[in-house]
């Protein structure tokens, strides 16, 4: 059956059969995984996956790809096919019929460029625990997911999946490895989230103060949070409790400073005045 490629789903197919088995080692699927593959594509991959794992859940958007990728997985029963986007798909209602105590939750997918944080994000969202995420991704968001404070790839995201998660680097990929090439390079990284339940609302504070940093990266970080609607003229109170030097850039302000930004200013704002 012969892919009929579609722009709009941002597809580029992995055929180089070498870092098909890098990924497949770097995953290193288990027996007890419940493995979800976000944009199983024609079965590349989810092919090596299922024999090694509990489940395979492929999920794919495009519906002409859904039939092969059924015929591909046909010889194994723990494998089930979901037509489906991720974004808009209710993931919980996915994986539930296949969760169990013993089953360990990981996630994995050639993203499409285009949308690849978005993904992310959504899927750090979720409710039920995940043990890691690896995901190919274009190069360009593998360094700003991984990128160090001081760096000009260090932003919003940067912070975000750093305190979230704990981030290892994978292997680059060159674009001859796809069908069609893509025009830029990409790179293998595993996203592991940290244990232990979030307070949502310090969670609230600290995406809000973050975002509000880097609106005006270039600005001083008292200016930046002193034009969020929600934080005013509180800026330099908290910039003072915190012992933060309001003079600095965003980018020069760690994951662990933003977290304890935050939890200053949850203080802040339970403390009459």
């Amino acid at each position: 059956m012969k892919t009929i490629l579609k722009k709009r789903y941002g597809q580029h197919f992995l055929r180089d059969t070498g870092v098909l088995d890098r990924i497949l080692a770097l995953i290193r699927p288990a027996p007890n995984d419940l493995m979800l593959e976000v944009g199983a594509g024609d079965g590349a991959l989810a092919t090596r996956l299922a024999p090694r794992v509990l489940r395979l859940i492929a999920l794919e958007i495009d519906d002409d790809l859904v039939p092969a990728l059924r015929e591909v997985l046909a010889c194994c029963p723990n494998a089930v096919v979901v037509a489906g986007d991720v974004l808009s798909a209710d993931l919980s209602a996915i994986i539930s019929p296949y969760l169990s105590p013993a089953a360990r939750m990981r996630i994995v997918g050639n993203l499409p460029y285009n949308i690849g944080t978005a993904i992310i994000e959504k899927l750090l969202s979720q409710s039920f625990s995940i043990v890691d995420m690896t995901f190919m991704l274009q190069l360009e968001t593998v360094e700003r997911i991984a990128a160090a404070p001081q760096s000009k790839e260090y932003g919003f995201f940067s912070v975000y999946c750093q305190h979230r998660c704990e981030i290892k680097r994978g292997f680059r990929v060159s674009p001859a490895c796809f069908v069609p090439r893509p025009k830029v390079h990409s790179a293998m990284i595993t996203l592991r989230p940290r244990g232990g339940a979030l307070d949502p609302d310090l969670e609230s504070d600290f995406l809000m103060l973050t975002k509000a940093a880097f609106a005006y990266r270039r600005k001083k970080l008292v200016n930046s949070l002193r034009r969020d609607r929600h934080l005013g003229k509180t800026a330099d109170d908290i910039l003072r409790q915190a012992g933060m030097d309001g003079a600095r850039r965003a980018e020069d302000v760690t994951v662990e400073e933003y977290e304890h930004l935050a939890r200053i200013f949850r203080e802040y704002k339970a403390t009459p005045k």
